[in-house]
């Protein structure tokens, strides 16, 4: 038996400006667009990979709102980077919402989360060079 990722999914109320947001921030790219119900599903790729679906609120359904509260489940997902003062100055040209504000934890990764739509919490981390 061979597992392979396929993707996460994220509903969103506003799908088209979520997938925006990770195309713009973090270079994904929509591959398709088709409709799901009574809404439309979007695929996204980044570097040539499966990233996630965004899809929004389908007809008879009523989502929780997110939060950026610590949770149980799925809490965030994260971005590596090779220059983190490139990548928060990237993100802070487009707007992007600090959560934590990049910081070096004792293992030498310096770490910091964003708040993406819909209160998803994204990690951004550089790992120690060397």
């Amino acid at each position: 038996m061979n597992f392979v990722y396929n993707h996460l999914h994220f509903r969103s109320e506003d799908p088209d400006a979520a997938a925006k947001f990770y195309c713009d921030n973090f270079g994904a790219v929509i591959t398709s667009e088709r409709p799901l119900s009574t809404t439309k599903s979007i695929n996204l790729e980044l570097g040539g990979h499966p990233l996630m679906t965004i899809s929004g609120r389908a007809e008879g359904e009523d989502p929780i709102p997110g939060t950026n509260d610590p949770r149980y489940g799925l809490d965030h997902f994260g971005f590596e980077v090779d220059d983190m003062e490139e990548a928060a100055g990237h993100l802070r040209s487009n707007g992007a919402h600090f959560i934590c504000e990049p910081w070096t934890m004792p293992s030498g990764s310096m770490v910091a989360f964003i708040q993406a739509p819909d209160h998803v919490s994204v990690e951004i981390i550089q790992r120690p060079k060397g």
